[in-house]
């Protein structure tokens, strides 16, 4: 089986995705604000889309410098947005309901290996104000394949995101001037 591997841009938070192989993930490219707003909040530059690895919480295996990893939500509801406190890389988001849905996406510019096409395109400007989809059905059905093998296999319960049915880390929510100072960073 292959691996992916993943670090923050000074290299001080680092791991793998494993055992991965093309049909374990799926390539995603999305435009919302909420994606983008990850990245604005932690004082980037907003990357106009997000390049996403979407697969499953067990394949993640932080090997180095764990104790950088923090959360964030934008909303008190929002999903858990992760990131390397060393440098302030954005690195993943989970769903934040539960443990059990297993679901994660990484981002493209932490993996450091080539992954496979872009599969999936969503909130795609289409003029207008309006936004396009491309894929979404498929993303869905794949995503609820992994979560639902990772729950009958019990791999639900190998995350590196939460214990004890709740986040490792304390999130913490985004006042409302911070959700507006990183949404204002995001061009429309």
């Amino acid at each position: 089986m292959g691996t992916l591997g993943f670090k923050c841009r000074c290299g001080e938070l680092a791991g793998e995705l494993r055992p991965v192989e093309p049909r374990d993930y799926t390539h995603v490219v999305c435009h919302c604000a909420d994606c983008r707003s990850h990245y604005t909040h932690l004082g980037l530059a907003d990357p106009e889309k997000v390049g996403i690895v979407q697969t499953s919480q067990d394949r993640v295996h932080i090997t180095k410098g764990g104790e950088n990893l923090r959360v964030f939500r934008l909303s008190p509801k929002g999903a858990l947005r992760w990131y390397a406190t060393c440098c302030d890389t954005p690195l993943f988001y989970t769903p934040a309901a539960s443990p059990r849905m297993t679901h994660v996406g990484v981002m493209t510019d932490a993996v450091t290996e080539s992954v496979k096409p872009v599969e999936v395109r969503g909130y795609v400007p289409a003029g207008d104000g309006k936004v396009t989809h491309e894929g979404v059905a498929r993303m869905g059905r794949a995503m609820l394949g992994r979560m639902a093998a990772a729950n009958l296999s019990g791999r639900w319960r190998d995350s590196p995101f939460f214990e004890d049915g709740a986040p490792a880390v304390p999130p913490q929510v985004l006042t409302r001037e911070e959700r507006a100072a990183a949404l204002m960073g995001v061009r429309a």
